[in-house]
């Protein structure tokens, strides 16, 4: 297999994987389709970031560092699904308080640049099976003794098809129609969205 097919396998595999519904999935969303493309964005480039960390310390293998201390592991496994946690409890808190023209105003204001990217990152970084996903993935399709340029070329490819990919989900979500029918059921969509991401974040504690 040559080079060129290496990476458009690399490519087709990783557009498949992040296409699945999982916690960053829903933390875009739940950030995008506010209609605040801004922040969505923002979001977005703190994922991508954490992606290009990832995606490096496979690449330098992190990923078999990382099997080898599975307390090491674990603390950052809790760590990610603490996080998850906080954020779907957040938006039922914030639902619950939300009972007037001022907290209604509140829950409108902008988010943030900073948070926007600290939540993105957060999110994919605190998620060790990245690491262990892109070690597998470089591991199974970069043939044994090919050149160190291949890894890193791969490392480019994955990051931007991570990009592509969650720059388009923003942008669906923050299309104004989708944002309108969002304002019109808000309250339902954010109970929605609070429970997957306090469900993921416990599936993610509890089972790994």
């Amino acid at each position: 297999m040559n080079q060129v097919a290496i990476l458009a396998g690399i490519a087709a595999i990783h557009a498949l994987a992040i296409a699945s519904p999982g916690p960053t999935f829903a933390v875009v969303m739940s950030y995008a389709v506010k209609g605040d493309r801004r922040a969505g964005l923002l979001l977005t480039l703190g994922v991508v970031l954490a992606t290009v960390t990832w995606a490096i310390a496979a690449a330098a293998g992190l990923g078999t560092l990382l099997a080898s201390f599975p307390l090491a592991y674990r603390g950052l496994q809790i760590a990610g699904a603490a996080y998850l946690i906080y954020l779907g409890a957040k938006l039922l808190i914030a639902i619950i308080r939300d009972k007037g023209p001022a907290a209604a105003h509140a829950a409108s204001e902008p988010v943030s640049g900073l948070e926007a990217i600290r939540a993105g990152f957060i999110t994919n970084i605190t998620n060790p099976k990245v690491v262990a996903y892109y070690a597998s993935l470089f591991g199974v399709m970069i043939p044994a003794g090919a050149p160190s340029w291949l890894f890193w070329a791969a490392v480019a490819v994955v990051v931007a098809v991570s990009a592509a990919w969650w720059i388009a989900v923003t942008l669906f979500f923050t299309v104004p129609a989708v944002s309108r029918a969002y304002v019109g059921a808000k309250s339902g969509l954010d109970v929605v969205m609070g429970i997957v991401l306090i469900g993921l974040g416990l599936r993610l504690a509890v089972f790994g």
